[in-house]
């Protein structure tokens, strides 16, 4: 096979089933053991999508834990409750997760069912919820770079088992800043999962007046990303193939950032801007990430920038090793 042909076979396969810009959680599902009794039918939340997270968790219990339930929200806002797992019977008991944390392994004991449950997540451990009894503990960690997106086991009246639902985690990091101190910060992370970049805007003369990421949805639909910076200044738009996608950008800055180049993993852009500046400054995104838009800081002018970027699971790590442009 080609250099080229692997390319375009690659990208197809990451746009098709992850969308690429955003190559999140939710396609690489795995399952921890199951601890608890033989009673009960099977379940699985192996219906995880990339870029929905999970907002609480409702635990229902009296002397065993009755049921569990997941609380998700989509990437616009939407909220929707999981499928209930266990019977009706039961108190609520709802555990609530902040925007930037994540389930990484649940405890407890367990007979014939499951007797008491306890969440750990990045952040914090739960209240035991449940009762006293069962015959043994139990403790199921997800691995490291990872959390949990739902639950396994098997339930009747009650919980009788449970387990976890894996993936990878998703880190939407920034790159380090450079220009002046003037202007107000500004960060591209919360763009939905499976966008890709497909034009950058630029408004430039003497320094880069704005900036501006256009992304493109899995649906084919446009969504255009915040405009940083002011009005002023010549509009140029820079086009990015399907298969093409932002390593990192360069240029030159003082007060201001005076000018940028855009470079991909097929090109460089040309030089956008003035030809002022103190000092040269070059970005570059970490192996195996993508870049997902701009942060910085911004006022009449593009005071400061850098790049936002999505880390990717090893498993894509490894394919883009081997794209043009990567080591």
């Amino acid at each position: 096979m080609t250099r080229h042909l692997f390319l375009k076979t690659v990208v197809c396969i990451l746009t098709l089933f992850f969308g690429l810009g955003s190559l999140s959680s939710g396609q690489e599902t795995t399952q921890t053991s199951v601890f608890g009794g033989n009673g009960g039918a099977n379940f699985s939340d192996t219906e995880f999508q990339s870029g929905v997270r999970i907002t609480e968790v409702r635990v229902y219990t009296g002397n065993y834990i009755d049921a569990v339930q997941l609380g998700y929200e989509f990437q616009d806002g939407r909220t929707v409750a999981g499928p209930r797992r266990g019977g009706p019977g039961g108190r609520e008991n709802i555990f609530r997760l902040d925007r930037d944390e994540y389930i990484t392994g649940i405890s407890g004991r367990y007979g014939n069912y499951i007797d008491s449950l306890t969440i750990q997540t990045n952040k914090r451990t739960s209240p035991v919820f449940g009762g006293s009894g069962g015959k043994r503990d139990y403790r199921i960690e997800v691995p490291s770079g990872y959390q949990a997106v739902g639950f396994a086991g098997r339930s009747a009246k009650y919980l009788d088992a449970i387990g976890l639902i894996t993936a990878p985690v998703t880190l939407r990091q920034e790159t380090q800043i450079f220009g002046g101190r003037g202007g107000s910060v500004f960060s591209d992370r919360d763009i939905p999962a499976g966008a890709r970049i497909s034009e950058i805007r630029i408004s430039s003369a003497n320094y880069i007046d704005g900036i501006q990421a256009v992304y493109t949805l899995r649906d084919g639909r446009i969504l255009e990303g915040q405009r940083h910076g002011g009005t002023g200044g010549r509009g140029d738009v820079f086009r990015l193939d399907s298969d093409e996608y932002v390593m990192g950008i360069s240029g030159r800055y003082g007060d201001y950032i005076d000018s940028m180049s855009i470079r991909t993993n097929k090109r460089t852009s040309q030089t956008f801007g003035g030809r002022g500046g103190r000092a040269d400054y070059r970005i570059d995104i970490p192996q195996g990430s993508i870049a997902i838009g701009f942060a910085g800081r911004s006022a009449k002018y593009l005071d400061a920038i850098g790049l936002t970027y999505e880390t990717l699971s090893s498993q894509w790590r490894n394919i883009l090793r081997r794209l043009p442009g990567r080591p």
